[in-house]
């Protein structure tokens, strides 16, 4: 299959992603599905301009689009935000985006109770993650209930991992046979 078809694409956002155990887990755990493609972000040229008409063809014959990215100072590696500013906003409200569905998988350090009000953080992932919901809305696309692996720097990391991959595995499912439209996760 062409990797510029497939119906899921998957949008990697990790500066390091070798060095990396959560996110290379994730990735592993949809490597081998044919629906799916991936694209580094960082395995291109940083200094080059992203080409917003072959983003925009590879998105055009996807039917979901995936953030994925290490969480870290509230937001994601800076190459993604370049990529939201040269492309998405080209796109959005185009053909190309409109009616798709965007999907947010991302790991973090804390355990998950870091992540309410009165928490060591402060705020709840969903208010954190607010700016790439409103894209998706502005963008005319269907917003999905983050995916999210917590604990990635605890003593439970392991085990946090493991259950990531199963649940990311089974929501790039849910995409690829179009359950993904589906908000109730």
């Amino acid at each position: 299959m062409n990797k510029n078809l497939r119906q899921v694409v998957v949008l990697l956002a990790h500066p390091h992603i070798k060095e990396s155990q959560a996110n290379k887990a994730l990735m592993e755990a949809i490597d081998d599905m044919e629906e799916v493609a991936v694209y580094n972000l960082y395995e291109m040229r940083e200094e080059e301009a992203f080409d917003v008409e072959a983003w925009s063809n590879i998105i055009s014959h996807a039917s979901a689009l995936v953030y994925q990215f290490p969480f870290y100072w509230a937001s994601a590696p800076s190459l993604l935000k370049r990529w939201q500013d040269e492309v998405f906003i080209s796109l959005a409200k185009t053909p190309a985006v409109a009616g798709k569905t965007l999907l947010v998988a991302t790991t973090t350090g804390s355990e998950h109770d870091a992540y309410r009000s009165g928490g060591r953080n402060g705020f709840t992932m969903d208010e954190l993650l607010r700016p790439y919901q409103a894209g998706a809305m502005h963008a005319g696309m269907k917003w999905q209930t983050p995916f999210i692996v917590y604990g990635i720097g605890t003593t439970e990391a392991n085990k946090n991992i493991a259950e990531g991959t199963n649940g990311y595995k089974r929501r790039i499912e849910a995409l690829i046979k179009k359950e993904g439209c589906r908000n109730d996760w």
